[in-house]
């Protein structure tokens, strides 16, 4: 008789909702599941924040590989500081055995879901979303890190409160360090990633480089433009096969429409090449080129419009109608970056006609498309200037609003800046001000956080001026501190964090806390005594506050606070009871301070025996 064995039971995501993890994170909501695990919302139960923890299965924290592309994951992501990537701000392993992740909580859905939810989607969509992934592929380059299985799943469009959608790269699991001393680096034969998106040199297990990314940006584009795949097969290994081998077919097959978008069909077509050396030699290139093919439309010359919002590309077609084919593609490119022109005024046209290919400067000396040529030229500079003349005004209304604002008059600049974002709202520094104005007034915090908000969609820099009110607002209830902190975050480690480990110092200890967090996450809590810090709030009246400092005393390996915490964790509460009989018992924060003088005590080397 053959005795059977007992299998395990499969991992059933919804059992853990309510559990706290480590705890510190609460699972509130399911809000997805995958191979390796599952994702929820959870909230840090003393810090009082919204995240999404990832949870590996728990049948695979076992597997070392497993377990170490859920680490990397986590050491990668964490160490890539740039808006369109996802932030991940712990990880570690639970008592009871879970590996977790903890990231930024997202809203909103993936390029994945949305393609399949809409079909095709259109060119004025598709380019802005792809330019902020080239920014976030451009940052990880830099850092050495290449993402090697991006795909539409990966690419998450996160609908921000106030407005605006912000575009984030998630899974950095099984990114490559470009560094030959890295024991990262894959051995070379071995095919890691999704086969659909995989580059050529990807799908032969050859040495790859930050170009495999940008293929990856360039089927992507394709993918999500035509509604399908440009390869189908049945099996991976044919995909494979035709990964390596066959050239990708040109956008305009699925979508002929997009002829009328030349630079984009070309961006996308070099982004495709097979070999690496023809693609573009930057995701930041990338980015540039796809930017060129966004905005409005000029149909030609003679009925030239200004148009305050972003221009598109300008048809050879109408502008240059009597150009060669050779050089209309040419042609088109310039026209182009009329776009660029419209912001940056005369000397970015000229940059942009010094720049100009040269079949196309060869073709001004031909006789028959000089004419034509000449037109396009003159629609360039005429866009130009309309330009300078839009700069000279641009920025009077932020100016006389700066003015009321330093005088202490919000109301007379709010109506002000109002109107001014009404007419440019994609103006990040308008915004800014609008944000301070209604900050400056009673009971409008959450209009100030929302104006603060959009802003940072356009530009996270803009933010900036903001900071002394973010910080403020720390101090106020949970839902207007979470947004500010948020906020600073995104405004960055240069502009916030000396004011945020200014403000983590001083006020009120629940105030100090939340900056205390804001200050990890922008990488700086080290930069001031933090222990000293954290140890002044184990006095603090607060409960919660008491629990949280005595949590991250732990959690940091705070040796010097050991006595402020034996003392905690020995405190007392006497009360009187029915018939004046006294009773006592933990103080509140005691049962965290104990644990965090176990985790202490366990992190120090015992001397050796003698």
């Amino acid at each position: 008789m053959v005795e059977a064995i007992p299998q395990k039971p499969a991992f059933v995501a919804e059992s853990l909702l309510g559990a706290t993890i480590d705890g510190r994170y609460r699972l509130t909501a399911h809000i997805a599941s995958g191979g390796m695990g599952a994702v929820f919302r959870a909230e840090h139960v003393y810090m009082r924040k919204d995240v999404a923890v990832k949870v590996l299965r728990p049948d695979l924290s076992a597997a070392a590989e497993i377990v170490e592309r859920f680490r990397r994951e986590a050491e990668i992501a964490a160490s890539l500081e740039h808006d369109n990537i996802v932030r991940v701000t712990d990880f570690g392993r639970s008592p009871d055995g879970y590996l977790f992740l903890v990231m930024e909580l997202l809203e909103g859905e993936s390029l994945f879901d949305r393609t399949r939810r809409l079909g095709p989607l259109p060119a004025e969509e598709v380019m802005p979303i792809l330019v902020q992934v080239c920014a976030g592929l451009e940052a990880a380059h830099r850092r050495g890190v290449v993402h090697r299985d991006l795909k539409p799943e990966n690419i998450f469009l996160h609908r921000q409160p106030g407005g605006g959608t912000v575009v984030k790269i998630l899974d950095f699991g099984i990114a490559k360090i470009t560094d030959p001393t890295s024991a990262s680096s894959t051995h070379p034969g071995m095919v890691v990633g999704t086969p659909e998106y995989l580059s050529p040199e990807q799908a032969m297990g050859s040495a790859i480089d930050a170009r495999a990314d940008i293929y990856a940006v360039g089927l992507i584009a394709w993918r999500v433009l035509a509604g399908r795949h440009p390869f189908h097969a049945d099996d991976p290994r044919a995909l494979l096969m035709m990964q390596a081998t066959q050239p990708v077919p040109p956008l305009t097959d699925p979508r002929p429409d997009l002829a009328s978008w030349p630079v984009l069909v070309a961006a996308v077509a070099r982004a495709c090449a097979k070999a690496a050396g023809e693609r573009h030699p930057s995701a930041a290139d990338l980015g540039r080129e796809l930017a060129a093919s966004m905005g409005g439309e000029v149909r030609s010359a003679p009925s030239l419009r200004l148009v305050t919002g972003s221009p598109s590309p300008l048809p050879a077609e109408s502008l240059t109608p009597t150009l060669a084919p050779s050089a209309r593609q040419s042609a088109s490119m310039l026209l182009a970056r009329a776009r660029v022109a419209l912001r940056g005024g005369l000397p970015a046209a000229w940059r942009a006609l010094r720049r100009a290919p040269g079949r196309l400067q060869a073709a001004f000396y031909r006789p028959g498309e000089r004419r034509a040529l000449l037109a396009a030229v003159a629609a360039l500079v005429v866009l130009a200037v309309a330009a300078g003349a839009l700069a000279l005004g641009r920025h009077r209304p932020a100016t006389r609003a700066e003015a009321l604002l330093a005088a202490g008059d919000a109301t007379g600049a709010r109506p002000l800046l109002e109107d001014a974002v009404a007419r440019r709202p994609d103006d990040a520094r308008l915004r800014t001000l609008l944000g301070q104005a209604l900050h400056q007034m009673p009971d409008r915090t959450a209009a100030a956080l929302d104006a603060y908000e959009a802003a940072a969609s356009l530009d996270a820099s803009a933010l900036g001026p903001a900071v002394p009110d973010l910080v403020a607002d720390l101090a106020r209830e949970r839902r207007l501190a979470d947004r500010a902190a948020r906020l600073l975050i995104r405004a960055g480690p240069p502009a916030a964090l000396p004011a945020v480990l200014e403000a983590a110092q001083r006020g009120p200890g629940f105030a100090r806390l939340r900056a205390l967090s804001v200050a990890r996450d922008l990488g700086g809590e080290d930069r001031i005594d933090r222990e000293a810090t954290y140890v002044a709030l184990l006095a603090d009246p607060d409960c919660e506050v008491r629990k949280a400092a005595s949590l991250r005393l732990g959690e940091i390996g705070a040796v010097a606070a050991l006595p402020k915490l034996r003392e905690l964790s020995r405190a007392r509460v006497v009360t009187s009871g029915f018939l004046g009989i006294k009773s006592s018992s933990p103080a509140c924060g005691a049962a965290e301070a104990h644990t965090a003088v176990r985790r202490i005590e366990a992190s120090v080397p015992r001397p050796a025996s003698p």
